[in-house]
């Protein structure tokens, strides 16, 4: 069976969203359904946080728009897309920031833009990673290991087929010559050990390596997060939010 290479999906384009939020949700109340919960709460607390902040329809229904398609964005893939969700991120609301006809509008001034970026940074991108765990697909690694000069295994359907043969009644021929056929030669005990040893090193440094990269990533993420917090959409230092948030 041919492979399939993994790769991470294109982000949409960032267009305007005013007035998208006329559009169903779909999200369901029962309560064996967790992400529909968890969703909820996500849009719940940007539509308190619009207002708050004492923001207008218009404001309000990109606000929410915009955590709508960046959430759709992140959980698009179970690969590491923080980066990418960032930028794409940074492109919808400068759609709306900027007066520019018709790419984008000046729906938000310089102080409510501070103000959306640091929420989102201080919410959804500082729970990045629970997100995406949550709401994307788990990924299982298939492992198959062929040597040189050895046969691969046949398929269980041949297998089957093999049992109903020997399980029918033999031929009276087969019958008079079973005595006369040997005993069907043994695997060679050298080589059963030298596959258990070879299969036991590889899946121990596969092991180890999978485990360097989860670590690896764990890191280089914290440290994105850590930057990101530090810097506004035009580069400059802002001042992290004070206070428990609820």
């Amino acid at each position: 069976m041919a492979s399939k290479r993994l790769e991470k999906p294109k982000l949409p384009d960032a267009k305007i969203c005013l007035w998208a939020l006329h559009q169903l949700l779909c999200l369901s109340l029962n309560e064996s359904d967790y992400r529909s919960h968890i969703l909820l709460d996500l849009y719940v607390y940007t539509i308190q946080f619009a207002k708050n902040q004492a923001f207008n329809k218009e404001q309000t229904s990109t606000l929410f728009s915009i955590v709508k398609r960046l959430h759709e964005a992140c959980t698009a893939t179970s690969l590491g897309n923080v980066d990418g969700c960032f930028h794409y991120f940074l492109e919808l609301v400068l759609c709306h920031s900027v007066r520019r006809p018709p790419f984008s509008i000046d729906l938000f001034n310089s102080d409510q833009v501070k103000l959306v970026t640091d929420y989102i940074l201080d919410t959804y991108f500082r729970h990045f990673k629970l997100y995406k765990y949550v709401f994307t697909r788990q990924i299982l690694l298939d492992l198959t290991i062929s040597y040189p000069g050895i046969p691969d295994p046949q398929p269980d359907v041949e297998e089957e087929e093999l049992v109903i043969e020997q399980e029918e009644d033999p031929p009276e021929e087969m019958v008079a010559s079973a005595g006369e056929l040997s005993p069907p030669e043994q695997p060679d005990q050298e080589l059963q050990q030298y596959i258990r040893t070879r299969l036991t090193e590889q899946v121990s440094e596969l092991k180890t390596s999978l485990e360097s990269q989860l670590r690896e990533g764990e890191q280089r993420l914290n440290q994105r997060l850590l930057s990101l917090e530090a810097l506004s959409p035009s580069g400059s230092q802002v001042r992290s939010p004070r206070g428990k948030r609820k």
